[in-house]
């Protein structure tokens, strides 16, 4: 039986919402009006990292260093941590995930950061064709100046 696809945002002081894929007629050009620019600057800054689940001992630190001026940061294998979801709703407008499994506690999969909340957002998860591991993405679009 498949397994439904949706993404979980989180945004400080508002409860989780759970944001399912926009039906086959959809497309970015219905899209939430656009709000407030992912940046006003003539770069995007973007970071990307594979978070190994967290499993390294100093990843708060590093992800405040790294991730302190980014626009964008797009996470691998994130867990939805308490500490994690703490980081994102204190220092990002918008955090959404797409679990590609649940581990024990926390669901793991892609996460997006944002300086912007997305006007348009599309989770997806497919099995890999050999080993059929689960895997999931994110299409975000943001507003620009």
């Amino acid at each position: 039986m498949r397994k439904n696809t949706y993404a979980m945002r989180y945004v400080a002081g508002q409860p989780a919402e759970r944001i399912l894929p926009p039906g086959s007629f959809a497309s970015i050009g219905q899209a939430l009006p656009p709000g407030e620019p992912l940046s006003t600057e003539e770069r995007i800054r973007i970071l990307v990292w594979n978070i190994y689940k967290q499993q390294r001992a100093e990843w708060l630190s590093v992800l405040k260093n790294y991730g302190k001026d980014a626009h964008l940061v797009l996470l691998q294998e994130a867990q939805t941590t308490p500490e994690l979801v703490q980081f994102a709703t204190a220092n990002y407008l918008a955090a959404d995930q797409v679990p590609a499994f649940v581990l024990p506690q926390h669901p793991s999969g892609v996460m997006t950061l944002s300086a912007a909340h997305p006007v348009y957002c599309c989770p997806l998860r497919e099995r890999e064709p050999i080993l059929r591991l689960a895997k999931s993405a994110l299409v975000t679009v943001y507003p620009l100046p």
